[in-house]
């Protein structure tokens, strides 16, 4: 389980890289952008409305609740000292990389891999499902970290940057395999609801709040909902 955990996480690795030839060699524009963070926010919301929430809840419910509680708490803990670390530096403004910004994407990447791993030891159904959930989400965060080097860093290194920062999903991912494999069902849905409330921090804090910032459509509204069908077909296809 552990290796099909590992090699499914390279699929999100390679969509960050892809995201970052894409930013290298042409950028979308502020419409695609929209349309694209809208229909990843659909993606990931579906992960955890869907896929995580809803077993763990049905199994143990008080333990998914203590998950997701301490999943907020987490969360906004790392918003925090994310906002504190993106503050304006003048040591950090002649760096090619915005070290705020590469450190938040690193933890919520790493972070991701355990909950990956932790799906992988649900079911590989699960593990799957997150991979693909995973993907999409790359393809919009590589796009925004190899935006915010754009004049900061050489071109080779905004390409590059995305998918190595996302081979820490496959180190959580490892770990988060190995460290759960065997474990109760009930660490596993504490776990998993931790997990859901990262995915719709996600979604809700970060791909709609950009998706906004690069403005308002209402086509790119409407991707949010196509995601959020194209998973839920996906759940059904896999069932």
């Amino acid at each position: 389980m552990t290796l099909s955990a590992v090699l499914f996480t390279l699929v999100p690795v390679a969509a960050a890289g892809v995201s970052g030839g894409v930013a290298v060699i042409r950028p979308p524009g502020r419409r695609v952008t929209s349309g694209i963070q809208h229909f990843a926010a659909g993606v990931v919301f579906a992960a955890a409305a869907i896929e995580l929430l809803p077993g763990v809840l049905r199994q143990s419910p008080w333990v998914a609740i203590a998950g997701f509680a301490v999943g907020v708490a987490v969360m906004f803990t790392f918003r925090a000292v994310g906002e504190r670390l993106e503050a304006p530096d003048d040591g950090d403004a002649r760096r090619g990389l915005p070290v705020g910004l590469g450190i938040a994407t690193g933890i919520d990447f790493f972070v991701d891999g355990i909950v990956l791993g932790a799906g992988f030891s649900a079911g590989a159904r699960t593990g799957i499902l997150l991979s693909i959930a995973l993907a999409i989400e790359y393809l919009f965060v590589g796009l925004s970290l190899a935006g915010a080097m754009r004049h900061r860093a050489p071109r080779w290194v905004m390409g590059v940057a995305p998918a190595a920062l996302a081979l820490l999903t496959v180190a959580g991912a490892a770990l988060g395999a190995v460290a759960l494999a065997g474990a109760s069902p009930e660490l596993l849905a504490g776990v998993l609801a931790f997990g859901a409330v990262a995915f719709m921090y996600l979604a809700t804090e970060e791909l709609l709040v950009e998706a906004h910032e690069q403005g308002e459509t209402a086509l790119g509204s409407v991707g949010f909902f196509v995601g959020f069908l194209l998973y839920l077909v996906l759940d059904e296809l896999l069932a």
